[in-house]
């Protein structure tokens, strides 16, 4: 999507109404992607809030300017999401008349079925690192903001479960068996990993609140 089209241009009811809309875009990846981008702002919040009651905020610009770089990466994550499954209508829409148009429809339609599953694996990883911050960020928010940084955590950890349903759905079309295996295997491995990382959350939350 160009910069005009991006979903961050909208309003908030304006996004909300055309996930609601009847068209497949925005969908759930882009969905998704948001909610994760405003839960890494949740866990931002806490830590700068946290900094500036510090007696040296300074320690904790590490960890900010990770979550800032992060909530910017997961947000580009629903363009993304809104791009590649535009790209794949366009491929599907292709002429298949002649031989050479079948072939080259064919072309277009894997290329677009691989760049639909990398798009949300590379979504997913996106939250797995949110997730990192947001366990480094439990033991040192404020007690009386910590909640925040869990909420975050329950948001990019729905959104990294959310966006692997997108690579279950699209692996279907990809034709080419060893990068379909390779793929399952991430899907696997980064749904495996964000369920670690969101218990280790939750467990150091809950020690926290005592």
């Amino acid at each position: 999507m160009n910069g005009m089209d991006s979903v961050w241009n909208w309003g908030l009811s304006e996004f909300r109404d055309n996930v609601a809309a009847d068209r497949p875009t925005p969908g759930g990846g882009a969905a998704a992607m948001v909610s994760a981008s405003v839960g890494m702002g949740l866990v931002l919040m806490a830590l700068r809030i946290t900094a500036r009651k510090d007696g040296d905020g300074s320690r904790f610009l590490p960890l900010v300017e990770s979550g800032e770089r992060l909530m910017i990466e997961l947000g580009a994550h629903a363009d993304a999401d809104i791009a590649a499954f535009d790209s794949y209508l366009v491929a599907l829409r292709m002429p298949k008349e002649t031989e050479e148009e079948k072939a080259a429809r064919r072309r277009a339609m894997d290329e677009a079925a691989k760049a639909a599953t990398e798009i949300p694996l590379n979504a997913a990883q996106s939250c797995l690192e949110g997730l990192d911050l947001a366990l480094q960020a439990v033991p040192a928010a404020s007690t009386h903001i910590v909640s925040d940084v869990a909420a975050g955590a329950i948001m990019m950890h729905g959104a990294l479960s959310a966006a692997l349903l997108n690579v279950d759905i699209n692996l279907k079309s990809v034709r080419d068996e060893s990068a379909r295996a390779d793929y399952a295997a991430s899907r696997a491995r980064l749904q495996q990993k964000g369920d670690e990382r969101h218990a280790r959350i939750t467990a150091a939350f809950a020690a926290r609140m005592g």
